[in-house]
């Protein structure tokens, strides 16, 4: 697996609704994608939503929606 630096602008973060756009930046090693359940904002023909990853610092996984990926470096 690969190390990536990600920043994030999450609609929703920890729970709570995202009002301010505030982005966060978690260093993390990539897992999986993942595929949308049902969004209507998305396209009928989009299977990957995003990617799926353990953040290196907590050892918490955390879902990346490819929408609110800013930026993506590898390590």
């Amino acid at each position: 697996m690969r190390n990536f630096l990600i920043e994030y602008r999450p609609a929703v973060h920890e729970g709570r609704e995202n009002l301010q756009g505030l982005v966060f930046k978690y260093t993390v090693e990539v897992e999986e994608q993942f595929a949308n359940r049902q969004n209507p904002s998305c396209k009928a023909d989009t299977v990957c939503a995003g990617i799926t990853a353990r953040c290196t610092e907590t050892g918490a996984w955390k879902r990346f929606r490819w929408d609110c990926i800013l930026s993506m470096v590898a390590k």
